[in-house]
């Protein structure tokens, strides 16, 4: 435990998963004198679980990824709070389908997801020495499978890898794969074990529990939510000072503090780093953040009156030629093309009347400007088009859907090395780089996933950053 007579004053900024794991760290080791200032009116930040249907949903990190190393795997094991979505890697259980209503024979589509998942499972040593996009090495790297089997004529070559295209949008979090670094993917480390762990009925809310020792025994809960301010969006960082920074809050309120711990996300430090930091950030800090990019993946959650169907399957899969594109928007308008960006309707976990529309790049920040009725009606017909020949389909009854862009407190979803990162050599190890005082002592730090070298994107990489910066205050106050 940290001793000292004159404790530090802590701001955190930021209430998700690396600012509460920070707190967390820094209360176990002694440092009472924290408070935590949240833009908005909950805990979790890209964790959000919420009530709907028959239990919960994910509007936001849906996932456990991965076991070994994962610290997220590692706080919930023992409580055996997790279990198993490896349905929805189960290729026989997935249906392709075009805008005709023809379903892709099976035999045919579990060959291309295997060349997918055998692109995107291959060694990093690969990805380390491909120059260029991930976009290029994929596409080369497909079509070299391609032309060694020949289990694809062109025009289904062309529609699996548009699909795939999409697909791992969703993954990466980018408008386009070609935007993505090839040796930036090779930096990131894969914990082994099953990558789709799921929080069984209670959501990824439950993390906070643990994070707060609510679990097992609440008797031994942390007294941290008593120490976070809701509604204060942060409008000025001032660390003018040597001695202290003066952080500035919408609302008028002002703080005094030791050290600042900012745990926003990075698109709001590309949208408002210029105007928040006085003075501004250093050069390559800069550079960091407007190197390392951050995308939109948008869910929404569809309700119906009954499961329409069936209870092997676990997902459609919507798969585009060029052409079909052209003729959908010819008969439904232009003002409809954000549904070609809809890439699966999956089933969801504990809600056997609910999928799951997935919607990615431009179209995911386009379709929050949408009504709810438009929203539906968009995805209703895209589901009439598709499966209209084959199934029976209801109109929802309920929907729900999630909002990472235009919110104002995110600006995106999840951080992803582009290829002006590459071009600019910036890593998230400079985005993590403190900013420190002349005589070496760290005023602001800086925690969340795009700070994490291998395991941006992810909550457990949030997770371990939160430790890691409060670790850093820990070592420089003994």
């Amino acid at each position: 435990m940290v001793k000292m007579f004159n404790e530090p004053k802590i701001l955190i900024i930021g209430a998700g998963a690396a600012g509460i794991s920070a707190a967390k760290r820094l209360l176990e080791k002694g440092l009472q004198n924290i408070t935590i200032l949240e833009a908005g009116d909950r805990i979790g930040g890209r964790i959000h679980t919420v009530e709907f249907a028959n239990n919960v949903v994910e509007l936001g990190a849906q996932w456990v990824h991965g076991e070994r190393g994962n610290i997220v795997f590692n706080l919930a094991f023992p409580h055996k709070l997790l279990d198993s979505s490896e349905t929805l890697h189960d290729f026989s259980k997935q249906i392709f389908v075009t805008p005709k209503g023809k379903i892709i024979p099976q035999e045919r589509s579990i060959e291309l997801l295997k060349a997918y998942y055998d692109i995107s499972d291959r060694s990093t040593e690969d990805l380390k020495n491909a120059t260029g996009s991930y976009g290029e090495y994929f596409c080369n790297e497909f079509y070299k499978i391609l032309k060694e089997k020949s289990f694809a004529d062109n025009e289904e070559a062309e529609l699996f890898l548009d699909w795939m295209h999409k697909f791992d949008n969703s993954i990466q979090c980018s408008d386009t794969w070609f935007d993505v670094s090839a040796k930036g993917i090779a930096e990131y480390w894969q914990c082994e074990g099953n990558s789709l762990l799921n929080w069984k009925t209670h959501g990824y809310k439950t993390l906070f529990d643990l994070l707060l020792n609510k679990i097992p025994d609440s008797k031994e809960t942390l007294m941290i939510t008593e120490k976070i301010k809701f509604n204060k969006e942060v409008s000025l960082i001032d660390y003018t000072s040597t001695n202290n920074v003066i952080v500035k809050v919408k609302d008028g309120s002002k703080y005094n503090a030791s050290h600042v711990i900012f745990t926003a996300s990075l698109g709001v430090l590309k949208e408002k780093h210029s105007m928040m930091f006085l003075p501004s950030l250093s050069e390559r800090k800069q550079r960091a953040i407007k190197g390392l990019n951050i995308g939109t993946v948008n869910k929404v959650f569809l309700e119906f009156p009954y499961t329409w169907w069936t209870e092997k399957c676990a997902g459609f899969s919507l798969a585009w030629t060029k052409e079909d594109k052209i003729q959908f928007l010819e008969c439904h308008g232009q003002g409809n093309a954000w549904l070609c960006d809809v890439f699966a309707f999956f089933t969801v976990d504990y809600q056997p009347r609910v999928l799951c529309a997935w919607v990615v790049r431009q179209s995911a920040k386009y379709i929050e400007t949408l009504s709810d009725i438009d929203l539906i009606e968009g995805l209703y017909l895209l589901l009439e088009t598709f499966l209209g020949k084959s199934y029976n389909i209801p109109r929802p009854d309920h929907m729900i859907r999630s909002k990472w862009y235009t919110n104002s407190n995110f600006r995106g979803c999840y951080s992803f090395q582009s290829m002006i990162s590459e071009k600019l050599n910036v890593q998230p190890k400079d985005l993590a780089e403190p900013i420190m005082s002349p005589d070496n002592k760290p005023l602001i730090l800086f925690a969340g996933e795009a700070t994490h070298d291998h395991y941006y994107s992810t909550v457990h990489g949030a997770v371990e950053s939160g430790f890691r910066e409060a670790d850093r205050l820990l070592k420089y106050q003994m």
